[in-house]
C-alpha cells in the first residue's frame, strides 16, 4: 500500500492566499487594460474629432477655449468684487480653436477700443461676447466696422465676454454713465444671458463670496482637480455622453452641409418654456439700465442677437426653440425699442454659402460680423437724426 501524502502545516491556508493574489493580479491586469483602451480611444478621438457628435464637439470646443488664458498662455481675466470679473487691461490676446482664430487688443480699461476713447462718445455698446465681436480680428469685428461706416461718430465698446445684463448694468455704472452718450446699444443674447444672470444673482444673494469665476464654474473650473472636472476635459467624456443621448433617442445635433463644402454643426436647444423668474430677472436689469441711461439724457436700444440655430435650422425645415421671442415680447410691452438682427442674418443665410458662423463655435464669423454691422448701421441711422451735413455720422441728441 502506498504511503499517504502528508500535508504540511499551513499549506491549506496558503492555497486561498495564492488564489487571492492571482485574482487581484488578474483584476489589476484587467483594470490596466481598460485604462489603456480608454487612453487609446481618447487619442483616436483627438486625432479624428469628426467622430464626435455635434453637441460633444461643441462641449469640447468650449473646454479648450473658455479658460483663464488665451491660446498662447496669456492671462485673460481678473476678479472684480462688484462686476464679478473683468478682462485684463492692455492685453494683446489670441484665441484659436479649429476654424476660429482671432487676435484682439484691449484698452487700458480692459475693453476692445482704440485709445484714447472718443470725446464725445455718441454711442456706447454693452453686452457679452456678441458685443465684443468674439471670433473676428480687431478691425473686422462688427463694432469696429460700425466705426468705419459712421465716421465722426464716437463709439465705445464695453462688451464683456461671458457677462449677463446684471453685470452689464454694473459695467455701465462704472465705465459708461460718465460718457453720457446719446445712444446705448445693449446686445441681448437670449441663448445664455438668462443663465448668466441666474448665476450672478445667486452669487450676489450669497454675499458675493470670493471669486465669481470659481463660484460660477467658469475659468478656474478647468484647473479644478475634482474627478468630474478632470473627466470633462476629455473628448471621451463628451463622446460617451453624446452616445448615451443618441441611444436614448435624445440626440440634439444636426449638421448642415453647404454647397461650397463648409459644414455647420448645430445643437438644438432643450425644449421647454422660459422660466418666468429668469425672464423677470433679466428684463429687470434691462429696464433699470434704460432708466439710468435716460436719466443721463440718452436712449437705450436693444439688439436681439440670435443663436446660430435660429439662423440656420430653417434651412433644414426646422425651428429652434429660443427665449428670444419671449424676450422680444416683454421688451415690446415695456416700450423698449429693439432690433432682431437675426432677420438680417437669416436673409443672407443660404446653402450656397458662404457660412455666416463658425463650423462648431456659435459666434458669427467675420462674414456674419459684417452683416451685423450693416444691420445696426441701417437701424441707427433710422432711429437717430443725421448730422446737418447729410453725412452718415450720428449727432448727439441731448
Amino acid at each position: 500500500m502506498p504511503p499517504q501524502a502528508i500535508e504540511r502545516p499551513g499549506t491549506a491556508r496558503a492555497r486561498p492566499r495564492s488564489r487571492l493574489r492571482e485574482l487581484l493580479a488578474n483584476l489589476a491586469l484587467l483594470a490596466a487594460s481598460g485604462v489603456v483602451c480608454l487612453a487609446l480611444l481618447e487619442i483616436v478621438l483627438r486625432l479624428f474629432p469628426g467622430l464626435l457628435g455635434e453637441e460633444a464637439a461643441l462641449r469640447v470646443h468650449w473646454v479648450e477655449v473658455a479658460g483663464d488664458t488665451d491660446t498662447e498662455g496669456r492671462a485673460l481675466v481678473i476678479d472684480d468684487p462688484v462686476i464679478g470679473f473683468l478682462y485684463r487691461p492692455g492685453l494683446e490676446g489670441r484665441i484659436a480653436r479649429g476654424d476660429l482664430d482671432f487676435r484682439f487688443r484691449l484698452d487700458s480699461k480692459g475693453f476692445r477700443n482704440p485709445e484714447p476713447w472718443p470725446q464725445p462718445a455718441h454711442v456706447v455698446v454693452l453686452g457679452d461676447s456678441m458685443a465684443f465681436g468674439y471670433g473676428a480680428d480687431d478691425g473686422a469685428d462688427w463694432v469696429a466696422l460700425l466705426r468705419q461706416q459712421l465716421p465722426g461718430t464716437g463709439i465705445v465698446n464695453l462688451g464683456l465676454i461671458g457677462s449677463g445684463p446684471l453685470q452689464q448694468e454694473r459695467v455701465w455704472e462704472r465705465f459708461g454713465a460718465e460718457l453720457r452718450p446719446s445712444s446705448v446699444l445693449l446686445c441681448l443674447f437670449a441663448g445664455n444671458d438668462l443663465d448668466d444672470d441666474r448665476a450672478f444673482a445667486r452669487w450676489l444673494e450669497e454675499g458675493a463670496p470670493g471669486s465669481y469665476r470659481r463660484f460660477r464654474g467658469q475659468g478656474d473650473r478647468w484647473l479644478d482637480a475634482s474627478p468630474l472636472s478632470l473627466a470633462q476635459r476629455t473628448y471621451l467624456f463628451w463622446f460617451a455622453t453624446d452616445l448615451a443621448k443618441t441611444l436614448a433617442q435624445r440626440s440634439r445635433g444636426r449638421t448642415l452641409a453647404l454647397e461650397d463644402g463648409e459644414r455647420l454643426q448645430l445643437v438644438l436647444p432643450r425644449p421647454g418654456a422660459v422660466e418666468p423668474t429668469d425672464l423677470d430677472r433679466t428684463l429687470g436689469a434691462v429696464l433699470r439700465l434704460r432708466d439710468r441711461v435716460e436719466a443721463g439724457g440718452g436712449r437705450l436700444l436693444v439688439l436681439l442677437m440670435p443663436t446660430k440655430e435660429e439662423v440656420y435650422l430653417p434651412l433644414l425645415g426646422e425651428t429652434a426653440a429660443s427665449p428670444t421671442a419671449a424676450v422680444a415680447a416683454r421688451l415690446a410691452e415695456a416700450g423698449v425699442p429693439a432690433l432682431d438682427v437675426g432677420e438680417a442674418l437669416r436673409a443672407r443665410a443660404s446653402r450656397a454659402g458662404p457660412a455666416l458662423y463658425f463650423a462648431i463655435d456659435g459666434h458669427p464669423n467675420p462674414t456674419g460680423q459684417a452683416i451685423l454691422a450693416e444691420a445696426v448701421k441701417g437701424w441707427l441711422t433710422e432711429q437717430l437724426p443725421r448730422a446737418a451735413t447729410g453725412s452718415a455720422a450720428i449727432t448727439a441728441t441731448r
